[in-house]
């Protein structure tokens, strides 16, 4: 019998509600061989497992073809995740969301400054680079080996990765290596992730770096947005989109555009009776079987479920393409706070 033929079923991967703040995941594997090099869980706002026992561990869990401990075979509707691997396993890693892709699937890869990846830049994929391992190492130099059009994600570590100055620098060169977009991500850390942080690149100041590491509050990520805005850089991964076969792509954009609105309303404190309301909305969209656009062509928007605020953004989207209010609130969350 042959390797493949003894591997168990795939497990279906674990769902989420898709959010701006987020990266849009909807899917996530349940399990997967991850790098020795420290990187930000893109789905769940944390570090992910990191070092060469969290690479073994997974290694010695994980059997025959199911190695890249993936999906059922279904598909998948909505944005799928794929966290950074092993470097033996980026080949796997492209496999899977090359396949994914034929299907319709959208797909999140996540790389490292340098990285390459066989999927081809089509609809559908997004590329996010972390930018972790090259912020610790002050190695900023890599920064340019991003390729153009991908994104990028900016942990903000306290002592480590906070400092305005290299915010500045480091979005400078982003953009001049053509990235359109980087999201700022005030990870949670546990004692132990910042223990492991201070022991590895907090020689220097330690001091300094241990008592910001346990005892200051990370930056608002819409500092950080602010500065990536001067240097022409976008805050938020735009929704990646299914293809058909999937039905239903124009509900995902409509849903989607509710959904940031509802993330920036909540950012800048606005109600939040009103953003739970969008996000309702949002939600909505995204799960029903009806073409909302159709609905809205046919006159029959005031059935939908939705408060009169969210009805007339969608009313809007449809009729232009766009939401006025969508870019209003991002105006005001990258603005200067002065104005």
């Amino acid at each position: 019998m042959s390797r493949t033929a003894e591997v168990p079923r795939s497990p279906r991967p674990a769902a989420l509600l898709p959010e701006a703040g987020r990266f849009w995941i909807r899917y996530v594997p349940r399990a997967w061989e991850p790098p020795e090099q420290p990187w930000v869980h893109l789905a769940e706002g944390r570090l992910g497992e990191w070092g060469r026992a969290a690479a073994q561990a997974a290694q010695k869990a994980a059997t025959g073809a199911n190695l890249f401990g993936l999906l059922a075979e279904e598909p998948l509707d909505d944005v799928l995740y794929l966290p950074p691997v092993a470097t033996r396993r980026a080949a796997a890693r492209d496999k899977l969301a090359s396949s994914r892709l034929v299907d319709g699937t959208p797909v999140v890869i996540q790389l490292f400054p340098g990285d390459e990846s066989a999927v081809p830049a089509v609809a559908g994929v997004a590329f996010v680079v972390d930018l972790l391992p090259s912020l610790l190492a002050r190695d900023l130099d890599r920064l340019a080996r991003i390729p153009p059009g991908a994104s990028a994600v900016w942990a903000l570590i306290p002592g480590l990765t906070d400092d305005p100055a290299l915010w500045d620098e480091g979005c400078a060169r982003l953009a001049a290596a053509g990235v359109r977009c980087v999201q700022a991500v005030a990870p949670e850390l546990s004692p132990s992730d910042r223990r492991r942080l201070a022991e590895r690149w907090g020689k220097e100041n330690e001091a300094e770096i241990f008592a910001a590491l346990f005892h200051r509050e990370p930056p608002p990520e819409r500092d950080f947005a602010r500065a990536a805005h001067r240097h022409g850089l976008a805050p938020f991964l735009p929704r990646p989109l299914p293809r058909p076969p999937v039905l239903r792509i124009e509900n995902r954009r409509i849903g989607g555009v509710l959904a940031l609105i509802a993330e920036l309303w909540l950012r800048l404190g606005r109600s939040d009776e009103q953003a739970q309301a969008f996000f309702r909305a949002a939600r909505w969209i995204d799960a029903t079987q009806h073409d909302v656009e159709a609905v809205v062509d046919e006159g029959n928007l005031a059935v939908l479920p939705l408060d009169p605020a969210s009805r007339e953004i969608v009313s809007e989207i449809v009729e232009t393409g766009e939401a006025r209010l969508a870019g209003e609130l991002l105006a005001d969350y990258v603005g200067d706070e002065n104005a």
